[in-house]
């Protein structure tokens, strides 16, 4: 049989096809000048293990002795890791010859969870980044109040002292309700089933992120079907969201036909999405793209639950365990604006907070991540201003550590904790904190805490930084429990 399949002349033309083919890749990746590959001990596995187990280390070591890029072979394939100023090179051709939206397991979410969101990505992200830099202020005091209830909700008044063993569930419980007012609006916000959807959502999404990429040194195809398999049995999340939000819609677009200009609309991400003329045609509700704004608002659920969360527990947590150091010049601060205020402060009091900024913008870069989320090329062949190429499909990361860490753009003794070296207004969180607006969520949460409790952190031992696949884990190194007293 083998035999007659090799006199066949398709056949060998095929075999003779396939091998120029393998040839010609070959040889083209041997031209690139792509970084050193740092080295290994172990074949197929390569910096696997220790790219799960102590990342932070890796990152240095290989930083020290191969400069400013280098590869890692980590689940079977080569990663490419950058440094200094190839990471702006990455961030200002995000969306050209590097997309976030191509990495395997954002695909596999849109392609279970959210495929309609992924229909037009750019006009998605520019009605996110437009409302949260024009219309956030406009929340602030339904940002303030969704606080003072998720906080008497979870915490309490605190008469006998209360001990929160994971802030981070604590937060995600909080800013899942002010996630949603700001983005399904407050009718649908206050649908209990609503909350549960959306949380399950959150934390089928975070599973697939943490699921073992191990996996991947088999296939990576086998390594998908097991990180989506929860995800196929919550399909349905689609038609329960539409059946909560087509009344509110219905009902907002005949009293925006009937009064027009006169009718005061609400602020929130879904009314956005009504004033689109391509989502929402002639204020008919029958024409209305209802999948697209679904899902595009699960994605922002998640983006903005996931870095809130995460960022405000490390700055309730610093608050805690740096007590001693900052807790009364901040007390101060909120006190005196609070007083000001009649207790109702508006945005620009907020704003006017500064010390309490400085010391979220400390926080936020001394728990950086080790790198960033991964960005694969979507270019045949990209160089950098360092003359380093890298084909198409490489997963590119970004040495973030390195930027939080410098000492040339942080001043004096970065490894310390230190909230006083954001003086100057030029020193700026990352921006992806700015986009769900983390710092002004940050400073709501933190003022009302300064206000209502005495904190302090129950520390378990220091863990080095660990890079769980996709994420860092939450609150890492240093995990911590927050005691809550009552304020005297």
């Amino acid at each position: 049989m083998i035999k007659i399949l090799l006199e066949n002349v398709y056949v060998q033309l095929l075999i003779i096809g396939l091998i120029l083919t393998l040839v010609y890749l070959q040889l083209m990746n041997k031209r690139l000048n792509e970084p050193p590959t740092v080295y290994y001990r172990y074949p197929i596995f390569g910096h696997t293990f220790e790219f799960i187990m102590n990342c932070e280390k890796l990152i240095e070591e290989s930083r020290e002795k191969y400069g400013d890029a280098f590869n890692l072979y980590i689940f079977g394939q080569l990663m490419t890791v950058v440094r200094k100023d190839a990471i702006y090179d990455v961030y200002k051709k995000e969306g050209q010859d590097f997309n976030f939206h191509e990495s395997s397991e954002v695909r596999l979410v849109i392609k279970y969870l959210f495929p309609y969101a992924a229909l037009d990505v750019d006009r998605s992200v520019k009605i996110l980044r437009g409302f949260f830099r024009l219309k956030l202020a406009n929340n602030t005091s339904k940002i303030h109040q969704s606080v003072i209830e998720g906080m008497n909700n979870f915490v309490g008044e605190c008469v006998e002292t209360k001990i929160i063993k994971n802030p981070n569930e604590l937060l995600l419980n909080t800013y899942l309700r002010i996630a949603a007012n700001i983005i399904v609006g407050e009718e649908c916000a206050n649908y209990e089933d609503i909350l549960e959807i959306f949380k399950d959502l959150f934390y089928s999404v975070i599973n697939l992120f943490y699921a073992p990429s191990i996996l991947s040194l088999i296939h990576p195809w086998l390594h998908d079907q097991v990180a989506t398999f929860s995800l196929r049995f919550i399909s349905n999340h689609r038609s329960k969201i539409i059946n909560r939000i087509r009344p509110v819609i219905e009902r907002r677009l005949f009293y925006k036909k009937k009064l027009g200009d006169n009718w005061d609309a609400p602020v929130d991400v879904l009314q956005v999405f009504l004033d689109n003329p391509e989502i929402a045609p002639n204020f008919n509700p029958n024409h209305v793209n209802y999948n697209i704004i679904v899902d595009t608002i699960g994605v922002f659920m998640f983006a903005s639950m996931a870095n809130t969360s995460n960022a405000v527990a490390y700055a309730l947590v610093e608050l805690a365990k740096r007590k001693k150091d900052y807790w009364q010049e901040l007390y101060q601060e909120v006190q005196e604006i609070n007083k000001k205020s009649n207790g109702k402060p508006i945005y620009n009091d907020f704003n006017n907070m500064v010390k309490l900024e400085r010391f979220i913008k400390e926080s936020l870069r001394f728990n950086s991540n080790v790198l960033s989320i991964p960005r694969p090329c979507v270019r045949e062949t990209y160089t950098f201003a360092n003359g380093f190429q890298i084909p198409y499909g490489r997963q590119v990361f970004l040495d973030v550590s390195e930027i939080s860490f410098s000492e040339e753009l942080n001043g004096q003794n970065p490894q310390k904790f230190n909230a006083h070296r954001h003086n100057s207004p030029a020193t700026k969180p990352d921006r992806d904190y700015l986009v769900f607006g983390i710092v002004l969520l940050a400073k709501i949460l933190l003022y009302h805490v300064l206000l209502n409790y005495n904190i302090k952190a129950e520390l378990e031992n220091t863990k080095h930084k660990q890079h769980a696949g996709f994420l860092l884990g939450p609150l890492k190194p240093g995990k911590a429990a927050i005691v809550f007293e009552k304020s005297v």
